[in-house]
């Protein structure tokens, strides 16, 4: 029966210290080993955060983002499907726009982006695993697909930006990225 008590107290505090690392983007040592990046896994506060960023903060993410896709890749947003292409990259499956961008912040949380509901990239891992279903999609992104305008959300330390990326007058995806807000 003790022994029971220590395991339940020890699965307590193990959950309790990751919970801490999570918002403080700490990563602990245990034999199994974490992610390389920060990892946000939905329902963290930067998701469900219903408060209004910073919006001087917000617009220099999202200039920072679009003039790096603009020089980097070139041409117009297209989606067949569930498939996003810019000028002749297609992302699905490659990873390319999520990592890049993610190397633009210093202590990012992740980058991901959605096609409707699906989330069709992410530099967000588990393990080797890109992190892509199993995870509700966050309700911004909704809001931001019908209304096409930028928004953020701040908590936790996190500004939570969600880009609309629009082809022909339409916004055919959405990206997310939690930056380290100062």
């Amino acid at each position: 029966m003790q022994l029971k008590k220590w395991l339940i107290s020890a699965a307590i505090v193990f959950v309790m210290i990751s919970l801490t690392g999570c918002a403080k983007n700490q990563q602990l040592s245990t034999s199994t080993p974490l992610p390389t990046s920060a990892q946000p896994m939905e329902g963290h506060p930067a998701e469900d955060s219903d408060t209004v960023g910073d919006k001087g903060s917000q617009q220099a993410v999202e200039s920072k983002i679009n003039d790096w896709l603009t020089k980097n890749y070139p041409g117009n947003w297209n989606v067949v499907g569930t498939a996003l292409s810019k000028g002749n990259y297609i992302e699905n499956g490659h990873y390319k726009l999520v990592d890049g961008i993610e190397t633009l912040f210093q202590g990012t949380m992740g980058v991901s982006i959605f096609v409707g509901e699906e989330r069709i990239s992410s530099s967000v891992k588990k393990g080797s695993e890109r992190v892509l279903k199993g995870f509700p999609t966050p309700e911004k992104v909704g809001e931001v697909l019908k209304s096409g305008k930028a928004t953020s959300s701040l908590s936790s330390g996190y500004l939570k930006v969600y880009i609309p990326f629009q082809a022909g007058g339409k916004t055919v995806a959405v990206l997310t990225v939690s930056v380290p807000h100062q």
